[in-house]
């Protein structure tokens, strides 16, 4: 999740440039795969969130725990929270985690 999270950071800002390079196909292209990655994200937050429900533990202290621990990196703002919100990602899973 933190690598499609990621798309939904990005992919708006690309969007708007392939629209100033007059590049308008690129940009619908760019749009539709955002709106995948919403799904896809939201698809795994779901499951995340059943699986720990299962477990009776709390999504998002284990999610940023498994983060911390098996994720290389930085997690790097900003941050799309509109768009990570829509997608079952709230902020408290990944605000304020240091790698």
């Amino acid at each position: 999740m933190v690598l499609e999270a990621r798309g939904l950071d990005v992919t708006p800002a690309t969007i708007e440039r392939m629209r100033a390079a007059g590049d308008e196909a690129s940009a619908r292209v760019l749009e539709r795969i955002y709106r995948d990655e919403i799904r896809h994200v939201r698809y795994g937050t779901t499951h995340f969130a059943r699986v720990c429900e299962r477990r009776g533990i709390p999504p998002a202290e284990s999610w940023r725990s498994l983060v911390e621990t098996h994720f290389r990196g930085a997690l790097k703002p900003p941050f799309n929270d509109s768009a990570r919100q829509a997608a079952g990602l709230p902020r408290d899973f990944y605000a304020g985690i240091d790698l």
